[in-house]
C-alpha cells in the first residue's frame, strides 16, 4: 500500500508540473490571433517558409514535385497566423505590439485624428492611424481632390487655393517591421502635381509612411511629427507613443491566472505528498 501511495504522489507531482510548463509555453507574449489563440511564430515553420520563398525566387524547388503542395501549405499558414488589425509581431524579437489604441478602435469607433504641422511646407496635416481621420464623410461636391471615397482616406491636408481636402494616402491596418522600425504605408492618395509614372505614363498618386517610435515616458497617447516629403508627393511622419512599445498579448491574462493556480496546486500536492511519503518511510523503518 505504501508503494502505491508513493507512486500516486509522484505521478500527481509530475502531472501538475507538466501542465504548468505547458501553460507557461502557451502564455509566451507571441501575439493574439483571430481564431484559436495559437502561437504566431513557430520557429520551424517560420524558417521553412523563409527558405521556400528564397528558393522560389531562385527558380528552385526545395523538394522536387512538391512546389504546389508547399505553396498551399504556406497559404494555409498565412491564413492561420493572421493577426488582428493594427497589431504586429516582430520576426526578430518576437515582441507583440498593438497600435489599435491610436486608431478609431481605441476611441469607441469614433475618428481619432492626429495633427502635425509641416513647418517648411506651410501645411497642416491630419493623420489617422489604421483608420480615417475624417469625423464625417466628404464625398459630395468633390470635397476630396481626385478621391470618390473619403472613408478610405488615411491622412490629408487642405489646399489653401481651392479649399479642397487633399488625400496623401488611403489608410492601412497592416503594420510592417522594417529593421527596428514599425511602419504603416498609405498609398492611393490624390494625384501628385506634374508627376507621371515613367513606365505606364499614368499620374502618380500621393503616399505616406508612418514610422512608430516607442516612448514609455510619454503621458499622452501619442505625438505625430512631420519629418519631410519628396516632390510634394510622398510624405513621412514619426509617431511617438508608449503604445508603440512591446507588450504581452491581451489574450494571455487568463493563462497567467491558470499558471498561478497550477503552481499553487503543485506546491500543495508536493507538501501533502511529501508528508505522506515521510510517514510511510518512517513506518517501514519501525
Amino acid at each position: 500500500m505504501s508503494r502505491l501511495y508513493q507512486r500516486l504522489g509522484i505521478f500527481a507531482i509530475v502531472l501538475v508540473v507538466t501542465l504548468g510548463l505547458y501553460l507557461i509555453k502557451q502564455s509566451e507574449p507571441n501575439g493574439t490571433l483571430k481564431e484559436n489563440g495559437a502561437h504566431l511564430f513557430d520557429t520551424v515553420t517560420h524558417l521553412s517558409l523563409h527558405d521556400n520563398n528564397a528558393n522560389a525566387g531562385l527558380g528552385k524547388d526545395p523538394v522536387k514535385g512538391s512546389g504546389k503542395g508547399n505553396k498551399k501549405l504556406q497559404d494555409k499558414h498565412k491564413e492561420e497566423l493572421e493577426l488582428e488589425p493594427c497589431t504586429i509581431m516582430s520576426p526578430l524579437s518576437h515582441h507583440f505590439i498593438d497600435l489599435s489604441s491610436l486608431s478609431s478602435k481605441g476611441n469607441d469607433g469614433r475618428a481619432m485624428p492626429w495633427s502635425s504641422k509641416g513647418y517648411d511646407t506651410g501645411l497642416n496635416f491630419t493623420v489617422g492611424v489604421c483608420s480615417s481621420p475624417f469625423k464625417k464623410t466628404h464625398d459630395t461636391n468633390d470635397e476630396v481632390k481626385d478621391i470618390t471615397n473619403s472613408s478610405a482616406v488615411g491622412a490629408y491636408y487642405i489646399d489653401s487655393k481651392t479649399g479642397k481636402y487633399v488625400s496623401i494616402g488611403e489608410y492601412s491596418t497592416k503594420p510592417v517591421v522594417r529593421g527596428k522600425k514599425i511602419t504603416l504605408s498609405y498609398t492611393g492618395g490624390s494625384y501628385c502635381e506634374n508627376m507621371l509614372n515613367q513606365e505606364t505614363g499614368e499620374k502618380v498618386r500621393k503616399s505616406t509612411i508612418l514610422t512608430f517610435t516607442c516612448d514609455r515616458e510619454m503621458l499622452a497617447k501619442a505625438t505625430v511629427s512631420y519629418v519631410g516629403s519628396f516632390n510634394d508627393c510622398s510624405y513621412i511622419f514619426e509617431v511617438r507613443s508608449h503604445h508603440a512599445c512591446p507588450t504581452a498579448a491581451k489574450a494571455d491574462n487568463l493563462a497567467v491566472i491558470w499558471i498561478f493556480f497550477f503552481i499553487l496546486l503543485a506546491a500543495l500536492l508536493v507538501y501533502f505528498s511529501g508528508g505522506l511519503l515521510y510517514k510511510q518511510i518512517k513506518l517501514q523503518k519501525m
